[in-house]
């Protein structure tokens, strides 16, 4: 007797289940070369993963989100350093740092 459930959300790998992964995407830059469905995926290319392995892919530096929902480290800017006041530069030199 074959279990013909396959219509059932309670099955891995149901419709739902199926159609809930597709709706959450996150779009990515390739950064180093990486298998996705059995296919190469080659560095440069743009592409929308399933969130999940959009995240992985980001945490292992192969990919970077290209939306705006997270600034890669390497175009965050930093801030300029403030500028030594007056009293500090002549605090320091009569303590012969400077």
């Amino acid at each position: 007797m074959a279990l013909l459930a396959a219509g059932s959300a309670l099955v891995a790998g149901s419709q739902l289940e199926t159609d809930m992964q597709e709706m959450q995407v996150k779009e990515v830059r390739v950064l180093r070369a990486f298998y996705y469905q059995r296919k190469p995926i080659e560095v440069g290319k743009v592409l929308d993963l399933p969130k999940t392995f959009a995240a992985e892919m980001v945490a292992a530096k192969k990919a970077q989100y290209t939306s705006g929902d997270a600034k890669p480290a390497a175009e965050a800017v930093m801030p300029a350093p403030a500028a030594a006041s007056q009293e500090s530069k002549e605090r320091s030199k009569k303590t012969g740092l400077i």
